[in-house]
C-alpha cells in the first residue's frame, strides 16, 4: 500500500551530477516530503538533517508515486539537491527602498529573478548573502542564537539611525542596528558591509560607523568599505553619484590611519576596502597579509591580490607551453577597472611562440559607462565589444561574469548563446592559472 503524506513536499531543482542523491536516481522536478518522517520547515532544518550517515527520504516522483529511498553517505557532506524555492519554504524578501539599491536599477524586461531583493538570514549564513537585519523576527532572532548561526554578513552602511533611516528609506532600519547589537551580545559572528555614497555616509560619518561597529567588539569580524554602483537605469530624482579619483585617493589614505590604529588596538585591520577604490585612486593593490584571510571577497576585497598572486604561479607554467610550436589567437575580454591586472597577464602570455593575444576592455552599454566592473558585463556588451573586431581562436572571460555559479550572464544570455553570438569559442575561467590549463590542451 503507498506511503500516505498530507504534505506537498519541496520541489527538487537540481541534484547535482556525482551525488550521493544522483547515484540513488533522484531527478529534478520530484519533491522531497521528508527525512526519517520528519518534516522539513525550511533550508536550515534541511542541512540539519542531511547532515548524517543514514537516513531515508521520502520522495513524491514526477508522476505522483512515493518512494522511500536510504541514503549512505559520509557524516556531514552534501546530499546534492537544490530546490526551488531555494530556501525551500517562503523567501525573506527585502522591505527596505534603500538610495543605491542595484536591484531598482535594473532595466525592464529582465527575467523576474533578477528583481527579487531577499533579506533573508539564512542565505547570509549559508551563502554569504548581506542582509539588514530591519525585518528579522523575534523567532528567528532566537533560532540563529539558539544554533549560533555564525558568522552573518549584514548591511550596516551607517550606525547613525537617522542617516541609515534615510539611506534605507525605511522605518524599521533603526530596529536593524538594535537587531545588529543583540545578536552581537549573544556570540553571533559578523562580516559587515557599508555601501558608500559621497556626502551621505563618508567623512566623519564613516568614522562614526566604523568606530561603533569596533565597540560591539570582537564578535564584529570585518567591515568592508564598497563603493556605489550606478547605472543608468536609476530615478531621474536620485541625488546620488559615484567616487572621483580624488575621492577615491583621500579615502585610501584616511582608512590606511584607522587601520594603522586597529592594528594596535586589536591585532587586525578591521577595515578593508573593495580593489575599486585603489583602482580609482591609481594606488597599487596591498600584498595578500593585508587581507588576512580574505574575509570579503565576494565583495570585491582583494581579489586582485589574489590575481596577482596566481600570476607569479604562471612563472613555472609558461615556459612550458613553448614546447609547442602550434599558432594561435586568443582575445581576452574584461571590464575597463581590471584592464590593468589583464595587462600583465597578457604581457606574460606573449612570451609564448606563435601565441597571440587580444585585450579587450568591454563597454557596460546594459547598465551604462559609470558601470566599469567585470562582473556586471552582460552576454550583449561581449558581443557588442566585439563587433568588427578580431576574435582570434579562443575567447575568454571570468566566472565572475555568470550569476550563481550557472551559465546565465545579468541580462539572462547563456553561455553558448553568446558563444553563437561570437561565434568563436567561448571559455570561462577562474583565474590566469585555469587559463593557461585551458591553452595547454589548444595548443599541445
Amino acid at each position: 500500500m503507498p506511503d500516505q503524506t498530507p504534505e506537498n513536499g519541496h520541489l527538487i531543482a537540481k541534484v547535482t551530477p556525482g551525488s550521493p542523491a544522483a547515484r540513488v536516481g533522484i531527478r529534478a522536478g520530484w519533491k522531497l516530503i521528508r527525512i526519517d518522517n520528519q518534516r522539513i520547515g525550511d533550508l536550515i532544518d534541511y542541512r540539519i538533517l542531511e547532515a548524517d550517515e543514514r537516513f531515508t527520504l521520502l520522495i513524491a516522483r514526477d508522476d505522483g508515486k512515493l518512494r522511500r529511498i536510504r541514503i549512505r553517505k559520509s557524516a556531514g557532506s552534501s546530499l546534492g539537491l537544490s530546490f526551488d524555492p531555494l530556501t525551500i519554504d517562503r523567501l525573506q524578501s527585502c522591505p527596505n527602498q534603500c538610495l543605491f539599491c542595484f536591484v531598482d536599477q535594473n532595466p525592464p524586461g529582465l527575467r523576474g529573478t533578477l528583481y527579487v531583493k531577499d533579506d533573508d538570514y539564512r542565505l547570509s549564513f549559508l551563502y554569504g548573502n548581506f542582509i539588514t537585519l530591519n525585518r528579522v523576527r523575534e523567532d528567528d532572532l532566537k533560532r540563529i542564537i539558539r544554533l549560533q548561526m555564525s558568522p552573518l554578513y549584514v548591511s550596516v552602511h551607517t550606525t547613525n539611525p537617522e542617516l541609515r533611516t534615510q539611506m534605507m528609506g525605511s522605518k524599521l532600519a533603526k530596529r536593524g542596528l538594535s537587531n545588529l547589537k543583540q545578536l552581537v551580545r549573544a556570540g553571533i559572528k559578523i562580516h559587515s558591509q557599508l555601501v558608500l555614497c559621497p556626502g551621505l555616509n563618508t567623512g566623519a560619518e564613516l568614522e562614526r560607523s566604523i568606530n561603533d561597529l569596533a565597540a560591539l567588539g570582537e564578535n564584529i569580524l570585518s567591515v568592508a568599505l564598497v563603493p556605489v554602483g550606478l547605472t543608468i537605469h536609476r530615478s531621474e530624482n536620485s541625488s546620488l553619484r559615484s567616487y572621483t579619483a580624488d575621492e577615491a585617493r583621500r579615502l585610501v589614505e584616511q582608512v590606511e590611519v584607522i587601520q594603522q590604529q586597529f592594528l594596535a588596538d586589536r591585532a587586525g585591520r578591521f577595515v578593508f576596502l573593495a580593489d575599486e577604490f585603489y583602482n580609482l585612486a591609481s594606488r597599487a593593490y596591498p600584498p595578500a597579509a593585508f587581507y588576512e584571510g580574505y574575509p570579503q571577497l565576494e565583495n570585491g576585497v582583494g581579489l586582485a591580490r589574489l590575481f596577482l598572486e596566481e600570476l607569479e604561479q604562471l612563472k613555472e607554467k609558461l615556459p612550458q607551453l613553448n614546447l609547442f610550436r602550434r599558432e594561435l589567437t586568443i582575445t581576452i575580454l574584461t571590464g575597463k577597472t581590471a584592464l590593468s591586472l589583464l595587462e600583465q597577464l597578457v604581457a606574460k602570455l606573449r612570451l609564448i611562440e606563435g601565441l597571440k593575444v587580444n585585450l579587450v576592455a568591454a563597454e557596460s552599454y546594459f547598465f551604462g559607462h559609470e558601470v566599469t566592473v567585470s562582473g556586471l558585463l552582460t552576454g550583449s556588451d561581449l558581443i557588442k565589444a566585439l563587433e568588427n573586431k578580431e576574435k582570434g581562436d579562443l575567447i575568454f572571460i571570468a566566472n565572475n561574469l555568470l550569476r550563481d555559479g550557472g551559465d546565465l550572464f545579468l541580462d539572462d544570455l547563456s553561455v553558448k548563446e553568446v558563444e553563437a553570438g561570437l561565434k568563436v569559442p567561448l571559455k570561462v575561467v577562474k583565474g590566469p592559472l585555469e587559463l593557461v590549463e585551458v591553452l595547454s590542451g589548444y595548443l599541445a
